[in-house]
């Protein structure tokens, strides 16, 4: 990437972080956190209106660390994950002044098909980048598609993974289910995890919490049980072990939904997808289908498995390819996949290779980092000849 000058980038964060039970709903800005890394590998200065993100424990610095000599206006880029609206039911103040010289950006890391960010205020955001798009949905121009992807917490923890070899021969199939399942997962613990099992053991045991990827058991050592308060119990050192020990992984996330027309109102789509839920109805359009759990296990080296993101329409910027970086099912056609990996067993380990290959290369936080700045120099007047 080659820039005149290193920007300077501003970020909105909450004023809180989690409290000391890592409470269910704590601030977890982890689209932000990425970003942050990653400049700070690029060498990008960066500020924040609070310290966010401590790195180690007792020590009081910050990921992102406040300055109060510097505001927002002082910077070429604003940032500022959904959770800081949510918190502060606003947008910053003074954010879109018709002088401002710097580019606006919002990271809409909330589920559903349409979110707070389709509303009119919001189309005074220069750029806006939300994971779960998806090809059937008619996005606001001012949307660009995004994921989780990695940090380096999560990198950190799965740095050190297994070979094939001192791999356990099993599919770890631990969903969390709330009180609104993915239906898709409910439909792939119905119909594709009996056939997968005559040719790749079934493990379920995160189902009772033991090495799920969320726990309310805080760790004892004072490093995780830092990383777990801030991640509102996200942070799981037994999960992570799972992952490292294990063949492969489910990732499977998202709800099947309703024809496209229903899109355009989100309280007819909500309903809509839960009647289609009710019914059992299969369909080619899967929403929310982004998670940790896809990203961790690429990470890990399992083979990471999930739907097709190319018949169902998923949209990265930068597309896997399927049976070369994860397994990709077509719901329509679960027997082809079984067949295959019975016909050809060596893939699995050709395909854990791959898979943590390719998302070291496209995802890690510096690379999201780098890609962030490219999407907005390339596409913004206004910085590109900064």
């Amino acid at each position: 990437m080659r820039r005149h000058s290193e920007p300077k980038v501003f970020f909105y964060t909450t004023s809180t972080e989690c409290n000391a039970s890592g409470a269910a709903g704590a601030w977890y800005q982890t689209l932000l956190i990425t970003l942050a890394e990653g400049f700070n590998e690029l060498g990008i200065q960066h500020y924040s209106n609070h310290n966010y993100w401590r790195l180690l424990p007792n020590t009081n610095e910050f990921l992102l660390q406040h300055d109060p000599t510097v505001t927002h206006e002082d910077c070429d880029i604003v940032v500022l994950e959904r959770q800081y609206v949510e918190e502060n039911h606003a947008l910053p103040k003074d954010l879109f002044k018709p002088s401002r010289k710097y580019i606006t950006v919002y990271l809409d890391s909330d589920d559903g098909i349409t979110t707070p960010s389709w509303l009119p205020e919001f189309r005074q955001f220069d750029f806006i980048f939300k994971p779960h798009h998806i090809q059937s949905v008619d996005y606001p121009d001012n949307i660009y598609p995004w994921t989780f992807g990695l940090t380096n917490r999560i990198i950190r923890e799965l740095a050190e993974h297994n070979d094939s070899e001192f791999r356990e021969k099993k599919l770890l199939v631990n969903f969390r289910h709330n009180k609104q399942p993915h239906s898709l997962r409910k439909f792939i613990e119905k119909s594709f995890v009996p056939k997968v099992e005559s040719v790749l053991p079934i493990d379920t045991s995160g189902k009772s919490n033991a090495i799920h990827k969320s726990t309310p058991v805080a760790p004892e050592d004072p490093y995780h049980y830092l990383r777990w308060v801030q991640t509102g119990r996200r942070h799981n050192p037994s999960y992570f072990k799972s992952l490292r020990e294990a063949t492969a992984c489910a990732a499977f996330s998202g709800l099947f939904l309703a024809p496209k027309v229903t899109d355009f109102n989100p309280r007819v789509s909500y309903y809509s997808s839960r009647i289609v839920d009710r019914l059992g109805i299969k369909t080619d359009r899967i929403a929310q289908w982004d998670s940790w759990r896809l990203w961790e296990s690429l990470a890990a080296g399992c083979v990471t498995f999930h739907v097709d993101f190319e018949k169902y329409g998923f949209v990265l910027p930068v597309q896997p390819t399927n049976w070369e970086h994860y397994i990709g099912i077509d719901l329509d056609n679960i027997d082809e996949a079984i067949d295959r990996i019975r016909d050809n067993p060596e893939l699995l380990d050709r395909i854990a290779k791959q898979g943590r290959a390719w998302v070291m290369q496209h995802y890690s936080p510096e690379a999201t980092a780098e890609r962030f700045l490219n999407t907005i120099l390339g596409e913004s007047p206004v910085l590109a000849c900064v």
